[in-house]
């Protein structure tokens, strides 16, 4: 498997854990929120990336933010790789599947 498509079913694959747990604990919908204000005020601007996803969060149903993180369409590859879920994954779940994807 090359790198990059390696890297790209990794990036699907964590964030379809964090799907996952995002549906069992509505909670967590704080933290992309959370991570954007908080690069804001250390970062002189954001990027491009952040500012759609601030949009995003603001304008999208949670579903649509869902399908997002899920889709494999060039727009979600993007948005993924610069995504604002940190944190919501432990560092185990984490590990897990950067193992997994290291041995493909």
């Amino acid at each position: 498997m090359n790198m990059q498509k390696r890297s790209n079913e990794r990036s699907i694959a964590l964030h379809k854990e964090i799907v996952k747990k995002l549906r069992r604990n509505p909670n967590l919908w704080d933290i992309p929120k959370k991570n954007i204000l908080k690069w804001k005020k250390i970062r002189d601007r954001l990027s491009p990336a952040f500012l759609e996803w601030e949009y995003i969060l603001g304008k999208n149903t949670k579903e649509q933010i869902l399908f997002i993180l899920e889709d494999d369409s060039e727009d979600s590859i993007r948005l993924r790789s610069s995504s604002p879920f940190t944190g919501i994954l432990s560092e185990n779940e984490r590990k897990t599947i950067f193992e997994y994807y290291s041995q493909q």
